[in-house]
């Protein structure tokens, strides 16, 4: 009588199909059912939280990670996890203090160090490229993309080629890898010594062989060319980058730069008017616009942008400037 009882009670909670249909019970309700049998199992709570957390259902995991974590708070799994969970959460001061915890338990915990590390770099903290430093001690020298990106956004550029190097000699053909290291080669700004015209074109041209429709390498390289005043050959690589990404504002936006420079006018109002169809608020296609329309005599037309421009903007000066003459 009393399994009776307990099987009538999980049909309510959870379900009963015809038996001569039954299926396998999905993992999440097999879990489900176990806790309703054993709520402080830690390892049960655990990998619930997890089917939460890829189904992308927060809260849910974090009630269960939680519960987990008031049973037996030195589980490294569990920070791991934690921290995890209340990252999705933005709720990044926990997620800070699981896996710092987590560190405290093991240092060596490779995991939760990089976590925590990538944290760190999100958020500006100055501790960044030391916690970076230390996990490449650890990892001999392999540490996460996006925390290699994290140093290029320091300007640690030789830090960054070193890394990226160490990764393609695991992955030759590392399409990010590839691209990070034509960008750092074809940028000019003044805080980067590792512009090398002959290093940016092997490596945007080995790109562009190993993966032909990477749109966004087309749009960099067309950068490239246009920086080096090259503005045909930019063209060319921007209307290749159009071809696969037919929305990109900012390519329109170029070939509309790329234009002027070559006198092109008509052609390069074009340009700034797909820009901003693609993108109604686009105040720099905008004010370019304006400037061609001036340019041309056609003020009237001009005034009109000038006016969209300060509709985006109240306090835009060029707009303010040009309307007051």
């Amino acid at each position: 009588m009393k399994h009776i009882v307990f099987v009538l009670l999980f049909c309510i909670l959870f379900g009963c199909t015809n038996t001569s249909n039954t299926h396998h019970a999905s993992k999440l309700d097999s879990l489900s059912f176990l806790l309703f049998q054993d709520s402080t199992n830690i390892t049960l709570l655990q990998d619930r939280a997890q089917i939460y957390l890829e189904k992308s259902q927060f809260e849910l995991a974090k009630k269960d990670i939680d519960q987990a974590y008031e049973l037996f708070k030195n589980d490294i799994s569990l920070l791991l996890k934690r921290g995890e969970i209340y990252y999705n959460l933005n709720k990044t001061r926990v997620a800070k203090e699981s896996w710092e915890r987590c560190l405290k338990i093991n240092p060596n915990q490779i995991e939760c160090r990089e976590k925590l590390t990538e944290l760190l770099c999100i958020v500006g903290s100055s501790n960044c490229k030391k916690m970076i430093d230390t996990l490449a001690l650890l990892s001999n020298d392999v540490i996460s993309l996006s925390l290699i990106v994290a140093l290029k956004e320091q300007k640690e550029y030789a830090l960054t080629i070193h890394f990226l190097n160490t990764l393609l000699d695991r992955q030759p053909e590392n399409k990010e890898a590839l691209s990070l290291l034509s960008v750092i080669y074809s940028d000019t700004s003044r805080h980067n010594n590792y512009f090398n015209i002959e290093l940016s074109e092997e490596y945007f041209s080995k790109i562009l062989s190993l993966y032909p429709n990477y749109a966004q390498a087309y749009y960099n390289f067309g950068k490239h060319k246009q920086n080096l005043l090259q503005y045909r050959k930019a063209l060319l690589l921007y209307q290749k980058n159009i071809e696969l990404d037919p929305n990109n504002k900012y390519s329109y936006y170029n070939m509309g730069f790329c234009s002027i420079q070559l006198e092109s006018y008509n052609q390069a109002i074009d340009y700034f008017t797909q820009a901003i169809f693609i993108d109604n608020t686009f105040l720099l296609a905008y004010h370019a616009r304006a400037y061609l329309y001036n340019l041309i005599g056609q003020d009237d037309k001009a005034n009109i942008d000038w006016k969209n421009c300060l509709m985006l903007n109240p306090s835009y000066i060029p707009a303010l400037k040009a309307l007051s003459q």
